[in-house]
């Protein structure tokens, strides 16, 4: 999945190998960190899984990142050896297993650096997934975006006691496909906040992206606005279908914006998200309220140029280097939307010219043209969208929230312009929370998955108590 808008999914899938004989003793699944910085370990599991033929295939997790299943290439395996490859990340290992443990080394592009893993897959704590039985009914639904033929499949939990005058929440994701209990990481933030609204006498509803998990749809060619679409369908759904009178929509980071193009009384989305499109956001499709976590407000392009000078300066890159490349990626984005996505590739060469002719800046360079090789619909789309025009022409009540630690959606770029757009609506930064509301230390994508907290309970207990306030 992307973390907020930085990172794409790798797809799952099985590889079989050169037909190497599995080790009886090696087989199996190894876990272990490679220390990317002296300050940032990645946490990597390598799966060994033997076919019916005495073959065996190789995948690959990186669970700080969210990715899992990358299919890999079998050198050589035996009882006490290993060499496997990723090629599609340009990784490579081998090991020698000593005292119970592959011990060996890693290697990734330059990057060569020791591994050492041990049996079996590490155990992640997440104390706060909800674990039944449940004080309240769990329905499962379909939802049709009749306009794309999509199919949206989700849970509707229904508290004790509720009525149409209930109020209900759609719950929209972030970035990246990702099932409805927004999963990554092993966390599924979406059924912690489900579980406790419906504790607290409110209605909710979240459903798979489309594509994925029991969801029709392509997902991997849809945009914000396809996405926008699906919501607002649920959105129809709720009302029109089901007949509750307030209905919200919960949305974190991209699913945020979404809550507001949705509420965006112009009527507000289209192949850059700022003007109508008529009936496809008609009054039913409307939220009566939103609750936005992580909301980004600049286009699409500034947010990940920033997202990538934080990753650089945490790689202790120097100041020029840093200002150099934002700078350079900031006038590719620009050409891509003004050119169209191919010119705009084309002018990496040209944005470069000056650089320094050293291992540093040609790396950034090669990441710059994997950027414009790896280009996708939703890509495209994002770096010319914002939705800071939809903001503005909102009327429906906002609780806007951000975690101060958050690398992703910095709250010092985007809150100030929020307020400016919408000084009625409430609005907190939390200390200390990241991009998921979790208490984290450095707020980076890598410390994630090693947080045992989903999200705070001062954050549920806010949102909670802000919906309640609209409907006593």
């Amino acid at each position: 999945m992307r973390i907020g808008f930085l990172s794409g999914m790798l797809f799952a899938a099985s590889f079989l190998g050169s037909g190497t004989a599995a080790g009886e003793e090696i087989s199996g699944s190894w876990h272990g960190a490679i220390k990317i910085t002296p300050q940032t370990e990645l946490r990597l599991v390598l799966n060994l899984l033997s076919g019916e033929d005495g073959t065996v295939g190789v995948t690959l997790d990186s669970p700080d990142q969210g990715v899992y299943g990358i299919p890999g290439e079998v050198g050589f395996v035996s009882n006490d050896s290993v060499s496997v490859s990723v090629p599609r990340i340009g990784v490579g290992y081998r090991a020698r297993k000593e005292d119970g443990k592959l011990v060996g080394e890693f290697s990734q592009g330059s990057l060569k650096c020791a591994l050492i893993m041990s049996p079996g897959k590490e155990a992640l704590s997440r104390p706060q997934t909800p674990v039944p039985p449940f004080p309240y009914q769990e329905k499962e639904v379909k939802v049709e975006n009749r306009a794309d033929s999509v199919m949206l499949s989700g849970t509707l939990v229904l508290p004790e006691g509720w009525s149409r005058d209930t109020p209900v929440v759609v719950m929209v994701t972030g970035s990246g496909l990702q099932n409805r209990d927004e999963e990554l990481f092993g966390h599924k933030p979406f059924a912690v906040i489900a579980d406790w609204l419906a504790r607290k006498g409110i209605a909710s509803l979240r459903y798979d992206d489309r594509g994925c998990g029991k969801s029709s749809g392509n997902g991997a060619v849809a945009t914000t606005a396809d996405f926008a679409y699906d919501a607002a369908a649920v959105v129809e759904y709720l009302r029109d279908n089901k007949g509750f009178r307030n209905v919200g929509v919960l949305g974190h980071s991209e699913g945020a914006a979404i809550a507001f193009v949705l509420a965006d009384c112009g009527d507000g989305i289209n192949k850059r998200g700022d003007t109508a499109v008529g009936d496809r956001c008609a009054v039913a499709k409307r939220p009566d309220f939103i609750v936005a976590l992580g909301l980004p407000v600049l286009r699409g392009d500034s947010i990940l140029a920033d997202q990538s000078e934080v990753q650089l300066r945490m790689g202790n890159m120097p100041d020029e280097v840093v200002g150099a490349y934002k700078d350079v990626l900031l006038k590719m984005y620009s050409g891509m939307i003004a050119e169209g996505w191919e010119k705009g590739a084309g002018r990496i060469d040209s944005l470069c010219a000056e650089w320094p002719d050293t291992p540093i800046y040609a790396s950034l360079k090669a990441n710059l043209k994997k950027i414009a090789a790896t280009g996708n619909p939703w890509l495209e789309y994002f770096i010319g969208f914002s939705p800071a025009a939809n903001i503005s022409r909102t009327k429906c009540p906002a609780f806007v929230l951000y975690g101060e630690k958050d690398t992703q959606v910095r709250p010092s770029l985007h809150m100030p312009g929020f307020k400016s757009l919408r000084p009625d609506a409430v609005v907190k930064c939390y200390p200390d929370l990241n991009h998921l509301f979790q208490h984290a230390a450095s707020g980076t994508v890598q410390e994630y998955g090693k947080i045992e907290e989903t999200i705070s309970p001062e954050v549920l207990e806010d949102i909670s108590s802000y919906i309640q306030s609209l409907h006593e």
